[in-house]
């Protein structure tokens, strides 16, 4: 299922990030940003600096369609574009996908 509103409030998202920095990413989404020429500080950055517009969709899991995935387009100063993909979760990893679009 897809929807394009937000599942999750961004500010909540980012709050998490910025109070777990590296912490708040997976380790997949660690390898992407690092494949697109980011730092892990770097990487923080773009995600505190995400805006409402940058939305691209709402969606659910394949495993489990309750669960919600919010994706977001961010342009880096690069140019490229990063695909960035966000939940809540328990365990405060909430950034679990950062590569390029």
């Amino acid at each position: 299922m897809e929807k394009k509103k937000p599942h999750y409030p961004l500010s909540e998202v980012q709050r998490v990030v910025e109070d777990r920095g590296v912490n708040a990413f997976t380790a997949t989404a660690l390898i992407g940003a690092a494949a697109l020429g980011l730092s892990v500080e770097q990487a923080v950055a773009v995600v505190l600096g995400l805006k409402q517009k940058d939305l691209y969709k709402s969606m659910t899991t394949n495993a489990d369609h309750k669960i919600w995935q919010d994706v977001y387009h961010a342009t880096l100063k690069s140019g490229l574009v990063a695909y960035i993909k966000v939940t809540l979760r328990e365990n405060g990893t909430v950034v679990i996908q950062f590569k390029e679009k």
